[in-house]
């Protein structure tokens, strides 16, 4: 295969990735192969060419939804001039808006990917990596985050899992859990105030 052969297979393979990132979190496991690859231009046949099953690209596009969290975490404290607790605020403000619980495609991939990764076996990729960014989110919802979240890079650290506080974890099912309600009821008056309520007990759990 030529130099320019091998660039686009592996253009061809990021799209995918990424395209399969928001599909799953849309719309489940359940999209088919179909639909993943006519949305990078693909043939069904081409798919194989880049990936072994649909398991295996679950795998990659977890990957790729929790890399996206990062680089959003670090863009909420970017602009808050490296204020973690700011930036704490904002994102918890966002995650529980009308917006985002509009935008599946493009959201957290803890809450939009948790029922297609609760059907994989324990060893698969896609578990792996939802698990460790379950841990990640959860140190970065730290009051005071660790060292290593900082800079929350692919590969770093963390604290382990025991290490994160149970605050942390309860600000984290708080935040999943309403917006999985919000989105199960969306259009209608239920909806709205799962997102208000959620939103006013952690703020006032901050005080």
């Amino acid at each position: 295969m030529g130099r320019a052969s091998q660039a686009q297979a592996a253009e061809h393979r990021e799209q995918l990735v990424a395209a399969a990132s928001r599909l799953f979190r849309e719309q489940g496991f359940q999209v088919s192969l179909a639909e993943l690859t006519s949305a990078v231009g693909l043939t069904t046949g081409g798919f194989y060419r880049h990936f072994e099953s649909k398991d295996a690209l679950l795998g990659e596009a977890t990957a790729h939804a929790f890399q996206e969290l990062r680089a959003l975490l670090n863009d909420f404290e970017a602009a808050h001039s490296g204020d973690h607790g700011a930036g704490r605020t904002a994102l918890i403000d966002y995650y529980l808006s009308p917006g985002h619980r509009d935008d599946a495609a493009h959201g957290c991939p803890v809450s939009g990917l948790n029922a297609t990764v609760s059907h994989q076996p324990e060893p698969s990729q896609a578990k792996r990596h939802y698990v460790e960014g379950v841990q990640k989110l959860a140190d970065w919802l730290e009051s005071a985050p660790s060292a290593s979240e900082q800079a929350p890079t692919d590969g770093a650290p963390g604290r382990a899992a025991a290490q994160v506080s149970d605050e942390a974890y309860a600000t984290l099912c708080t935040m999943v859990g309403a917006l999985v309600l919000a989105r199960a009821t969306n259009g209608s008056a239920v909806s709205e105030r799962i997102l208000t309520s959620a939103r006013g007990a952690l703020a006032a759990a901050d005080e």
